[in-house]
């Protein structure tokens, strides 16, 4: 054992070369400074030998080198802590801590054991890794900061004396803690309750300095030859190996417990060995009142890293807090976690404040912190907004920077209320415009994966993303935000495959579905099968009932039903042919549309005709379809069969029908040889023969069909006579030349209206003929002239009325349009005009053919050039264009321009002058017809202006004289009716007033004509509308002159205006003339009454409202009529009138047949009136009905199909409306027919016919709902329960087949919206969810397939229709909150009977998104109260998503209380035996006992504010925010 020096004592200089490292050492020598233990190693102190007075301590050892951990250089600044503290510490950064605390690792061996080098190589080792070797230092430290040099004057003399002989302790000697000092006496004296400022002591293992009193240093014979043991060796000489003796042991049965004791004895005291026991010494730094001086340089410092937070903790400055701190710290560019310590040590107090001001309690204590966490992270928000919006500010980068680097670290160690947080990034971001989006992209993105993590707020993000793409992508300077569109395209492709169940928002999923969809990239298929996926689930929650998509035949139907209200467009062939994907059956709806007839017109077949030859370029073959229909439907009405035949002649003239497979079809079913099958009557398979247009066949084909039908009995030869015939008829009529010996000259020639008359009951064979005829009549007598050179012949407007008349008695528009095409180049005027108006009348067929854009083109062209000719003489021309533009979609502007194009020919005159008529002038009127014109024209010409009352004196004057004209048969009443249209130019807005009124007066004046004979001129002439003469129809009785009128009795029944008017018939009249032909006469010329037609078309489907109202009050005014006996000349008793209106009212439901409904439901009608309303809706239905048809609840259902489905509609709501809601049995009447229509909707649904659920959203709310409440509680007594047995008179495929059309009912009563109030979730509703979540959670398996299979997901159907809408009451909400526990529970059992055999992924996704779609609109205490339901369960990801449930920091933190009880009697040995273990610590569950003593948890509230790195100047054994204790920590 050989001694050295003692650590502290100087060393003997050893020989050494002069480039050693030892030189460089000694030269920079200053007196050592020792330095505070470290807090975390304070116990590895060593003893230290040198002498106690520090001067002499510097003088003997001399300076110290200035190197090792940060902590040292941070301290060695402070000149009041420099020689305060005795011994060497190491910093807690020099040593992993995870690594073992050795000796070894403190001062490493070196081969020189020289003081010197051993403390130069454990300064030089403190920072670098362990444990290679110290890298010999390259320069020192400059010390320059901390001590001014000293002058030459002041350095300490050399001290020459002779230094005592020291011990060195050797560098490789094992170092401990003994806690004790040797007395002068050589005893050990404990000090550790001297307090934490003294230091331990340090001793070295096997190493004694030489004393003389120690018991090595006395020799001894024994010792000489056996050398110096601690102990004396046991007197018997081991001779063998211990192997037997110890192996024995642990065979034994308590051996290897017997070991065990020892090891775990050996454990527990080790961890029991320098446990700290003291208390929490954690104090928070305080704040002091320091000048604004002070408070700068304070802040300096801060943002020095050089100075140490410990030394700043003394002086942390008053008046720094909220907003003012992050300011200071950007602008003194405080690094970030400087700056957190900053606002914790800020907070700290801040929190403290605000719990003094409150009451003391734990609710307000927390109340306040919670409300200073609040503000707080509304100052941060602000304080990120105002620097990242702050563009003008210099360094703006970097300052963005700083603000989004605090504001991250804060976040992250919650400081700042995380949701408000998140709720301020979504809510910026879907209130940012395009010039701050991308910044709020930015901010948003660096917190993506949190925001994500929760439905609340990450549907919100990924909603938001898409609705900028959509608004980004559909602006008109896209290529301005390319970059952006970029970004958001990039980081929707990101979240569509990484979050897809932030995509699941139904409600606005349809909008943008599209946009999303073009930011896909081509050629991904991951991409794209995510977002059909996203699609499906979407969808599946639009549109969640079983039958909830309407099917194919429904679509089209309604498709198709749009071209009866306006022009077809181009893109609708396209688009029906997408709707299914089963041709055939498209096909086939098609044409039983085009012949059904509940479908008025002639345009459905032109485009049924249109649309088949579209789809036979696309692979369709249309002569099959037409075939296939004819064999499956065997129908005999004459209008369906009249409607085939037009449909195959169009198809056959353009090639898309094959005669000749036709012709093998029918002789495959057999060769005709009954005259009845060929007949009219005959079937419509063998009648088509007759009725194919022979003009269009080739000469083999004609001769093949004139075969069979002389085989049948068919005369082939009469009817090419007859087809001859009309056509030498049709050419005598119109003045063209034939045979000079034909008889016929010498006949008179037939009238146009006979001779169409007689085309019109023809056979569709001689109408294509005669129709084919006057195509190449015209056309070729026009296509000769302009081969040959010659001038145009010009056809008379007469000649083209007459052709006009016949090929629309023909029903021939495809030729019709031919003969149109081929007149657009005349130069007539008039005829121009009537080609024009002709388009117009029939628009929609033109439309439906393709030719009505065109030829308006070339009518307006024509317009150009002959504006340019005849300037003023083009007014017909461009009143007749006007009137077809205002019909074209999207030619509303160029219809203004020809508008104002007319006004200005009507004036004569374009400059409008200010200077009013005189009064004089009025007077002077009145004497002559010749002078009130010429001065009417007079101040036209000269653009003067008529002030109000001068215009009511002239329209009076002008009015006296026209009624004064009725029923004589002059000019006169035609004059007058001009002189009002020129009146009507100076003022239009006034004179329509004074029109209104007018007409209101001629609604009880009794001697005047039938409007008939008045209203169709004054239209013509245009000084009258159609919209006001429809305003004279309603109830109101503004304008009617007292004197006029009789008030009518208060009891009256049924509306008051009609016993005013049933005398004088007007709301018949007015009826009338909306739906009847205007009668011939002098006064009406026939373009005149042509173009009153085109209004009268016009009016209809532009004002249905008010035809409504008119119908109802024309059909009271006739009830009342009748019951007054008053019977004479009553116009709703002519048959054709009513044919008429029948027709209108069709035409009215099929555009909205709700509005039809409840404009037809009277409130107190009269008795007459409802029977006429109902045979008229019967007749609808039923066109064969007569007035004593009734039809029941049960017919009505059984007859609905997709194309009587709006007349079964208006039936339906009409028969179950009370009309007498006076009498005192009406209430019991009323629910006599709801029981009647409830029993006859369960036969329907039991009998599978469910075709009728479309016209229930027509009724009224109270119906509606009575009705959803009895299929709802059927449905609801058809699911499974665990308590109720399944029921016996039923199967389960009728069960479910019964629960599906019910479901239909509901889901068709819910999105007709006519319940008056939207659907809740009840909570019957959730206790059947929760009976399937029991079922599937009992061990009984034979009940869960059917529920897996089709009742859980029918349930989930019908949860789904209640959640669209949401209700903030409080019972809702908690309605919600329990489905949302139910699906939390069936998530987990899915998961659960998951596995081979049973597949529940796509039923647990069904669960997750209906899941989803409950939580997005429940209230935030709901969903934290769910959250605490399923608690015990939240460490599912998708649970936590679902209620968007954010654990606090810290929440399963708890504390272990131990009872001190005594153990029971049962466990007494076992606890005996193992209390070694038990009292050391390990686990109770290691040994197979019960914990002992028995554990009490408690929740542990974390401090986040707290948790400072540095909280005090002083260092102490126990001083952090979070006590040692609870960690049962030791020293080491």
């Amino acid at each position: 054992m050989t001694s050295r020096p003692s650590l502290g004592v100087q060393q003997r200089q050893p020989s050494r070369k002069l480039s050693g490292p030892n030189l460089s050492q000694r030269t920079a020598q200053r007196p050592r400074a020792y330095l505070p233990p470290s807090p975390i190693r304070k116990e590895t102190t060593f003893h230290d030998f040198s002498p106690t007075d520090p001067a002499d301590a510097s003088q003997k050892y001399g300076a110290q080198r200035r190197g090792g951990s940060r902590l040292k250089l941070e301290l060695s600044h402070d000149p009041t802590d420099a020689f305060t503290h005795g011994g060497i510490s190491e910093s807690p950064n020099a040593i992993d801590s995870s690594k073992p605390f050795t000796p070894s690792r403190i001062m490493p061996p070196t081969d020189d054991m020289s003081p010197h080098l051993s403390i130069q190589t454990q300064i030089v080792d403190l920072d670098g890794p362990l444990p290679m070797p110290a890298r010999r230092p390259r320069f020192t430290a400059d010390i320059s900061r901390r001590d001014p040099p000293s002058s030459a004057a002041n350095l300490p003399k050399k001290d020459a004396r002779p230094k005592p002989y020291t011990v060195e302790v050797p560098a490789a000697a094992p170092r401990y803690s003994t806690h004790t000092k040797a007395d002068s006496q050589g005893s050990r004296v404990d000090t550790r309750e001297g307090g934490l400022g003294q230091q331990p002591s340090v001793g070295y293992a096997d190493f004694f300095p030489w004393t003389g009193k120690h018991p090595e240093d006395l020799f001894s014979e024994n010792a000489i030859r056996q050398g110096f043991f601690d102990k004396a060796p046991h007197a018997q000489t081991e001779t063998s190996s211990a192997k037997g003796v110890i192996f024995a042991a642990l065979k034994h049965k308590s051996g290897l417990v017997a070991l065990s004791t020892v090891y775990t004895g050996l454990i527990g005291e080790r961890r029991n060995k320098g446990q700290i026991n003291t208390p929490s010494t954690f104090k928070a730094p305080p704040r002091v009142t320091v000048t604004d001086t002070r408070r700068d340089a304070w802040m300096k410092d801060l943002a020095n890293r050089s100075i140490s937070l410990r030394r700043l903790s003394r002086t942390i400055p008053h008046g720094i807090r909220g907003r003012a701190l992050l300011d200071r710290c950007l602008n003194e560019n405080v690094s970030t976690d400087r700056a957190v310590w900053f606002a914790k040590c800020v907070g700290i107090q801040e929190i403290r404040t605000f719990k003094r001001k409150g009451a003391g309690t734990s609710l307000v204590i927390g109340g306040g912190e919670a409300k200073f966490h609040k503000e707080w992270t509304v100052v941060v928000e602000q304080f990120v907004e105002s620097v990242v919006f702050g563009f003008e500010e210099a360094e703006w980068k970097a300052r963005v920077g700083y603000a989004i680097r605090l504001a991250t670290h804060l976040y992250a160690e919650h400081l700042i209320d995380r949701e408000h947080y998140m709720e301020w990034l979504v809510q910026g971001l879907e209130n940012s415009d395009q010039s701050k989006l991308p910044m709020w992209m930015l901010l948003t993105e660096i917190y993506w994966k949190d925001l994500l993590r929760v439905r609340k707020y990450g549907r919100r993000l990924v909603t938001t993303l898409i609705r900028h793409y959509h608004e980004i992508h559909d602006h008109p300077d896209k290529d301005l935000f390319y970059p952006l569109l970029s970004k958001l395209t990039t980081l929707l492709n990101t979240l569509i495959l990484s979050s897809p169940e932030n995509f699941v928002v139904p409600n606005i999923w349809p909008k943008y579905r599209d946009s999303l969809k073009t930011c896909l990239p081509p050629g991904d298929p991951a991409r794209h099968s995510a977002f059909m996926a996203i699609n499906n689930r979407n969808e599946q929650l639009v549109a969640s009932a079983n039958r909830s998509q309407p099917a194919a035949r429904h679509i089209l139907v309604r498709t198709l039903d749009g071209t009866l209200q306006a022009p077809m467009p181009d893109e609708l062939p396209a688009q029906c042919w997408g709707i299914s994907k089963d041709k055939a059956a498209l096909a086939k709806v098609l044409i039983e549309w085009c012949t059904s007839l509940y479908r008025p017109g002639l345009a459905k077949v032109f485009v049924s005709s249109r649309i088949l030859q579209h789809w036979s370029t696309l692979g369709l073959d249309s002569t099959m379809a037409i075939l296939d229909f004819l064999d499956a439907d065997q129908f005999a009405e004459e209008g369906r069969k009249g409607a085939l035949y037009h449909l195959v002649c169009e198809l056959v003239r353009a090639g898309s029908f094959s005669v000749p497979r036709y012709v093998q079809w029918r002789m495959a079913r057999g060769s005709l040889t009954d005259p009845e099958e060929v007949s009219p009557e005959g079937s419509c398979g063998s009648r088509l023969l007759v009725e194919l247009p022979t003009h269009a066949l080739a000469p083999s084909q004609k001769s093949i069909r004139d075969g069979m039908l002389r085989r049948a009995g068919f005369n082939v030869a009469d009817q090419a006579a007859d087809a001859e015939m009309a056509i030498k008829y049709l050419k005598h009529t119109l003045g063209l030349p034939v045979e000079i010996d034909d008889p016929i000259l010498h006949r008179k020639p037939v009238s146009i209206k006979k001779l169409s008359r007689r085309i019109r009951n023809s056979c569709r064979s001689l109408k294509a003929e005669v129709g084919a005829w006057l195509r190449d009549g015209i056309g070729a007598t026009d296509d000769k002239k302009r081969d040959d050179g010659s001038q145009r012949s010009e056809i008379s407007p007469a000649m083209f009325n007459a052709v006009r008349t016949v090929l629309e008695a023909a029903e021939d528009f495809s030729m019709l349009a031919e003969v149109l095409k081929s007149l657009t180049g005349q130069s007539n005027v008039e005829t121009l005009a009537a080609v024009a108006d002709t388009v117009s009348c029939h628009f929609f067929i033109f439309s439906a053919i393709g030719v009505s854009k065109a030829l308006f083109g070339s009518l307006r062209k024509r317009l150009q050039t002959l504006g340019r000719e005849q300037e003023t003489g083009i007014r017909p021309l461009l009143a007749s264009l006007a009137g077809l533009a205002s019909r074209i979609p999207g030619l509303e502007d160029l219809t203004k321009q020809l508008q104002a194009e007319l006004a200005l020919i009507d004036r004569h005159n374009p400059v409008d002058a200010c200077s009013p008529v005189s009064d004089s002038m009025a007077l002077r009127l009145q004497d002559d017809d010749v002078t009130l014109h010429e001065e009417i024209e007079k101040n036209l010409a000269s653009g003067t202006s008529l002030d109000k009352n001068t215009m009511e004196h002239l329209f009076q004057t002008i009015i006296q004289r026209l009624q004064s004209c009725w029923g004589k048969a002059d000019d006169n009443q035609r004059a007058y009716s001009r002189l009002l249209t020129r009146l009507r130019i100076f003022d239009a807005q006034h004179f329509d007033t004074i029109m209104t009124k007018w007409l209101f007066s001629l609604r009880t004046m009794r001697n005047r004509p039938s409007v008939l004979r008045i209203f169709p001129l004054l239209v013509s002439v245009g000084c009258l509308s159609m919209p006001s003469i429809l305003a004279t129809t309603s109830e109101s009785v503004t304008g009617q002159s007292s004197t006029m009128l009789r008030p009518p009795a208060p009891n009256a029944p049924g509306p008051q205006v009609v016993h005013m008017t049933y005398r004088t018939r007007y709301m018949q009249e007015v009826l009338q003339l909306f739906i009847a032909p205007v009668p011939q006469d002098a006064l009406i010329a026939p373009e005149e009454s042509y173009r009153f037609s085109i209004l009268q078309d016009q009016a209809c489907r532009e004002n249905p409202k008010e035809l409504l109202g008119l119908i109802r009050l024309a059909l009271a005014e006739y009830s009342h009529s009748r019951a007054q006996l008053d019977l004479q000349g009553l116009p709703l008793d002519d048959p054709d009138i009513q044919t008429r209106l029948l027709g209108l009212v069709k035409l009215l439901v099929l555009k909205d047949a709700t509005g039809v409904s409840r404009a037809l439901v009277v409130k107190s009608p009269d008795a007459h009136v409802g029977r006429w309303i109902d045979y008229m809706t019967t007749k609808l239905l039923i066109p064969t009905a007569d007035e004593e048809t009734h039809i029941t609840f049960d017919q009505v259902l059984a007859l609905t199909n997709e194309f009587t489905l709006p007349f079964c509609q208006v039936k339906l709501s009409l028969s179950l409306a009370s009309n007498d809601q006076s009498s005192p049995e009406a209430a019991d009447r009323q629910q006599t027919l709801l029981e009647l229509f409830a029993n006859a909707m369960d036969k329907a649904i039991d009998a599978r016919n469910i075709s009728w659920i479309g016209m229930l959203s027509c009724l009224s709310p109270e119906i509606t709902h009575h009705l959803k409440n009895r299929a709802q509680m059927r449905f609801l007594d058809l699911l499974p329960s665990p308590r109720n047995p399944p029921p016996t008179d039923r199967t389960l495929e009728q069960c479910l087949q019964m629960a599906e059309s019910l479901l239909s009912v509901i889901d068709a009563i819910i999105r007709g919206g006519s319940m008056g109030r939207p659907p809740q979730l009840v909570p019957s509703m959730i206790d059947k969810f929760a009976d399937m979540w029991e079922i599937l959670a009992l061990p009984d398996g034979e009940a869960k397939p059917p529920v897996l299979d089709h009742w859980l997901p029918l349930l989930m159907n019908f949860i789904t229709l209640h959640t669209q809408t949401f209700d903030t009451s409080k019972p809702s909400n908690e309605v919600r909150a329990k489905a949302l526990i139910v699906c939390a529970g069936l998530l987990q059992e899915l998961d659960t009977l998951h596995g081979p055999g049973v597949d529940t992924r796509g039923l647990s996704g069904r669960v997750f998104d209906l899941a989803c779609l409950l939580a997005d609109n429940v209230a935030d205490e709901s969903r934290a109260m769910c959250a605490r339901a399923v608690k015990d369960s939240t460490s599912d990801a998708r649970l936590r998503y679902i209620l968007s449930f954010i654990p606090p920091p810290g929440e399963n933190i708890m504390l272990s209380h131990r009872d001190k009880t005594a153990p029971t009697a049962g466990r007494a040995a076992r606890t005996t035996n193992m209390s070694m273990g038990a009292l050391l610590g390990t686990p109770a569950s290691l040994w197979g006992v019960d914990p002992q003593p028995p554990e009490r948890l408690t929740a542990f509230h974390f401090r986040r504010w707290d948790s400072l790195s540095e909280p005090a100047s002083s260092v102490g054994e126990n001083d952090t925010a979070l006590s040692l204790q609870l960690f049962e920590a030791r020293k080491l």
